[in-house]
């Protein structure tokens, strides 16, 4: 549109906004007066967008002028060139307010400030400095102009497509009431010199398809990277690069392609040299995973939302949360959840630890009992050994009248070789007759059995309580208490049979104890 158009416009807008404001001056309706508010200040809005679209037409014809100038400079040659550069530079200098002087003062002043009014509101690609130390290019839009530390000017953008909740404009900060300033987590603007700056980079849709790469836009107003799946009727289902995000639909103004092109030439020699193969120019979209992966985590954070309505994350996210960072102030915090342990209900916390304290026994008690197995294996097989062989009675009566060293073939058909130390012989005879040490450990054997068994009962009435409450009720949760039933018994079955066992232990050794007295 040209500045007639555009003028033209502005005056009749200005003409209805006087309409609007005569009429709630008339005293209208409550209910009329409040359309008639909202049109005032939609009407006040359309105005200053005009406005501001008349400043960037004038804006950029005073460039091409200046742009022909140029040319027409470079071109003089000679004395007369040189008079003619001078008289170009000065022209220069009084269009812009660099040559002051005392008749021209105001309007030059009245230029300047029109030319700074000027950039505000332009879209251009400004570059964004990550916090791992990349530079990246993205769509923005200057919104003022900045004080110079040096000879060159400088402007504070606002990102248009933000990758990064940093790179998203505070909503507080527009109106002016955010109360964070430098801390606050999104964006105020990133101030950048306006030699930075490279020309706006239209979306085009026409290119997008089924399988193509994008940036959708999710609900808390970032742009992820996603492929795009289906596409009806200018609504696009897009799927999302990260795990953690689901697929969404959005319309047309909710996607657009990757803002890369394969010619970006680089903002400088030193970031070329920098960046290698001149990457800084691409806005690269990371996931979070990539963005930041912590030593101390061994799985993607909240993979497990992947099966639930992830409403955990979305809290998180609410309250400030950034995916894949630590908890604490230095994001070096807690990254693995806390496993929750699913306590039986009505239980004090007594009981509750009572029944913890059980089962570790219980776990510890199965890995025991092959052992003990295994022990009274090797024990049965030490007396054997230390018996040396079968005994009659003619050898009993022997070693209890004193007389070991009795000739065998006096005695009977088989006994103790000669070649037995008196060490071995005393430990046979120990485990013959039951000693105390012997007598001591099947007790403990006996006890540790009894104890086994009474508590693999009190667990099995207990489920069994459960059972009753629970049936009918729910399906799964019945046939889980079932099969824990049946395993609990065919448990008790087993311990039975190892009290058994150390029973008939003991009562051997008493038989033998009282065989040996006279």
């Amino acid at each position: 549109m040209d500045e007639g158009t555009l003028e033209t416009a502005i005056t009749a807008y200005s003409a209805q906004l006087q309409q609007v404001e005569s009429a709630l001056l008339a005293g209208l309706d409550p209910s009329q007066q409040a359309d008639l508010l909202k049109l005032k200040e939609d009407l006040s809005q359309l105005i200053e967008l005009t406005e501001a679209s008349l400043v960037s037409v004038k804006k950029s014809r005073l460039l091409a002028t200046l742009e022909e100038d140029d040319g027409l400079q470079s071109l003089a040659t000679g004395t007369t060139a040189n008079g003619g550069l001078d008289n170009e530079f000065a022209a220069f200098y009084s269009e812009v307010g660099e040559e002051e002087d005392d008749g021209e003062v105001e309007d030059d002043d009245d230029e300047v400030e029109g030319e700074v009014d000027a950039l505000s509101g332009t879209k251009v690609r400004a570059p964004y400095r990550t916090s791992w130390g990349t530079l990246e290019y993205h769509n923005a839009m200057i919104v003022g102009t900045e004080s110079c530390d040096r000879n060159e000017a400088q402007v504070r953008v606002l990102y248009v497509h933000p990758t990064q909740k940093s790179m998203k404009p505070c909503p507080f900060f527009l109106e002016d009431k955010c109360r964070f300033a430098d801390n606050c987590r999104f964006s105020h603007g990133e101030v950048v010199y306006v030699s930075e700056l490279r020309e706006f980079l239209e979306s085009n849709l026409t290119n997008l398809q089924e399988g193509s790469s994008c940036l959708a836009r999710q609900d808390d107003g970032i742009w992820y990277s996603g492929k795009i799946t289906d596409i009806d009727n200018d609504f696009y289902t897009v799927k999302f690069d990260s795990a953690l995000l689901k697929n969404v639909m959005v319309e047309a103004d909710g996607v657009i392609p990757p803002l890369r092109e394969d010619d970006m030439p680089s903002c400088s020699d030193s970031e070329d040299d920098d960046n290698g193969e001149g990457e800084a120019a691409f806005p690269i979209v990371l996931t979070q995973e990539e963005d930041w992966a912590p030593s101390g985590s061994s799985s993607a954070f909240g993979g497990w939302e992947a099966h639930t309505r992830g409403i955990g994350s979305k809290l998180m996210l609410k309250m400030g949360y950034e995916y894949g960072k630590g908890l604490g102030k230095t994001s070096e915090g807690r990254v693995e959840p806390v496993l929750a342990v699913v306590l039986p209900k009505g239980k004090s916390l007594d009981q509750c630890a009572e029944l913890t304290a059980r089962k570790t026994q219980s776990k510890v008690a199965k890995g025991k009992d092959g052992q003990k197995v295994s022990r009274n294996k090797r024990t049965r097989k030490a007396r054997a050994h230390n018996t040396g062989g079968c005994h009659n009675v003619f050898d009993f009566l022997n070693r209890k009248l004193g007389n070991g060293d009795a000739n065998p073939e006096a005695g009977g058909t088989c006994g103790p070789p000669p070649s037995h130390t008196p060490s071995s012989q005393g430990a046979g005879v120990e485990a013959y007759k039951g000693g105390k040490s012997t007598k001591r450990n099947l007790n403990v054997k006996l006890f540790q059995a009894a104890e086994r068994v009474t508590q693999t009962e009190r667990e099995i009435q207990r489920l069994t309580e459960s059972l009753s409450r629970r049936t009918g009720r729910d399906s799964s949760m019945v046939t889980h208490l079932e099969e824990k039933l049946s395993a609990a018994r065919s448990l008790l079955v087993q311990q039975k049979a190892q009290e058994l066992s150390a029973q008939r232990e003991n009562r051997k050794a008493d038989t033998h104890k009282k065989m040996t007295e006279f």
